[in-house]
C-alpha cells in the first residue's frame, strides 16, 4: 500500500528539546508532508492548536481536563481534516496513542522505538500491551539502540537496528570557537550535560563533581522530578532549555562533556543522541556505564562506575587530554549522520515493489 503523507504519534513536544524524532521528522518532511500529533496539553479550553514548521504541521490537543485516552474524537477529526484525500503512513513513538492506529486500520504503520518507555516514571501500566500490539501490526519496527534491538529480536525480520545519529557539521561549529561569556568566568574544568534533567540523571555524580571543585553546567529542562532533589551547590549551574542552534557555542566553552546517567530501569536501554553530538563537537566525553554507549563508543568515551571515579575521569580528561581519542571520536561520529540514517529508513518503509 502506498502513502503520500505521514502522521506521527509523538510523546515529546515538537518545539521542545531536540531529540531523535525531531531529526527524523524534518528529514521525512523533505519527502512528503508530515503531521505531528502530540500528547494532550493542559490548557484553559478544549481545542486543537496547529503550528507549521516548513513541511511539518504540529497538532497539539489542548484540553482543560485530562483525557482518558491520549487521542480523542476531536483530535481524530482534526487529523482527518488535515489528511483530506491523502493516504497516510502512521509513524509511532507513543504506543498510548493507539486510538490513532485504530482510526486508520488500513494504513501502513511504522514503530520507531527510541526508549523503553514502560520503564520510565509515571508510565501507564497499559503501555507494554499497547506496544506489543503496535509491533505486531507494524510494517517495520526500528530500534533506536542495540539493547532495544536485542530485547525485541522475537519480532523477526521486520525489526531493524537504527541507532541515533548526529548532524556532525552543526556540532563541529564548537571546534576552535572562543569560550562563550556564559561559561568564561566559571572555575575549570567546566563539565556540561545537555539534555532533559529527569529520573535518568544521577545527582550523586553531580555532587561528586561539585565537591571536587568542578563547575557543572546542566543545560535542559527539569521534568518529572521534584525540584527538591536537584543539587544545591554554588558550582552547579542550571542553564535551562537552550535553542539547538546555540548548543555548539556552549560546548565550545566546555572542558568535558558528561553523561551522568543513573543506572536504573529507565536507562537500561537508552542510546543517548548526545554521545555522537559531544564527539562531533570535539569534546572529551565521560559517561556512567550505559550499555549502548560502551558498545558503540567505548573506545573513545571514558566510562566511570562510581561518582568518585566519574569525577576522577573528568579531571583526568581535563588535565591530561587525549587528542587521539578526541580525533577518533570526531571521525566515529561522522559514521552516524542523520541524512544517511533517514535515507535507509525511507528505503525500508517503501512498499515491497519499490524496495525490490
Amino acid at each position: 500500500m502506498s502513502f503520500d503523507c505521514i502522521v506521527v504519534a509523538l510523546h515529546l513536544r515538537y518545539d521542545g528539546v531536540r531529540q531523535r524524532p525531531h531529526h527524523i521528522i524534518e528529514r521525512l518532511a523533505a519527502r512528503v508532508p508530515v503531521l505531528v500529533v502530540e500528547e494532550p496539553f493542559a490548557a484553559g479550553g478544549d481545542y486543537d492548536d496547529f503550528a507549521t514548521f516548513g513541511n511539518v504541521t504540529r497538532l497539539r490537543p489542548k484540553r482543560h481536563a485530562p483525557l482518558a485516552q491520549h487521542v480523542d474524537d476531536v483530535t481524530l477529526r482534526s487529523v482527518r481534516a488535515w489528511l483530506g484525500a491523502r493516504a497516510p503512513l502512521l509513524w509511532f513513538y507513543q504506543p498510548m496513542m493507539h486510538a490513532l492506529a485504530e482510526a486508520f486500520p488500513d494504513a501502513p504503520l511504522v514503530y520507531d522505538c527510541m526508549d523503553e518507555l514502560a520503564a520510565f516514571d509515571f508510565a501507564s501500566p497499559e503501555l507494554p500491551a499497547r506496544e506489543a500490539a503496535l509491533q505486531a501490526r507494524a510494517r517495520v519496527v526500528f530500534a533506536g539502540g542495540r539493547t532495544l534491538f536485542e530485547s525485541r529480536r522475537a519480532i523477526g525480520p521486520k525489526l531493524r537496528l537504527f541507532p541515533s545519529g548526529v548532524d556532525a557539521d552543526h556540532f563541529a561549529q564548537a571546534i576552535g570557537r572562543e569560550r562563550p561569556q556564559l561559561l568564561a568566568s566559571l572555575a575549570r574544568p567546566v563539565c556540561t550535560y545537555v539534555g532533559a534533567i529527569d529520573e535518568r540523571v544521577d545527582f550523586a555524580v553531580i555532587d561528586a563533581l561539585a565537591a571536587r571543585g568542578a563547575s557543572v553546567v546542566l543545560v535542559g529542562p527539569v521534568v518529572k522530578i521534584d525540584a527538591a532533589r536537584l543539587p544545591r551547590h554554588p558550582s552547579v549551574h542550571f542553564a535551562g532549555a537552550v535553542p539547538y542552534a546555540d548548543v555548539p557555542a556552549l560546548l565550545a566553552g566546555t572542558d568535558v562533556a558528561i553523561m551522568p546517567f543513573a543506572i536504573n530501569a529507565a536507562t537500561r536501554a537508552i542510546s543517548p543522541t548526545k554521545t555522537p553530538e559531544y564527539l562531533a563537537a570535539g569534546r572529551p566525553v565521560v559517561s556512567t556505564p550505559i550499555a549502548d554507549v560502551i558498545a558503540d563508543y567505548g573506545t573513545v568515551v571514558r566510562v566511570a562506575h562510581t561518582p568518585g571515579a566519574f569525577a576522577d575521569a573528568c579531571f583526568a580528561a581535563f588535565e591530561h587530554p587525549d587528542a587521539d581519542a578526541v580525533a577518533r571520536g570526531k571521525a566515529l561520529a561522522r559514521n552516524y549522520g542523520w541524512d544517511a540514517i533517514v535515507t535507509r529508513m525511507w528505503q525500508d518503509i517503501q512498499p515491497e515493489p519499490a524496495r525490490a
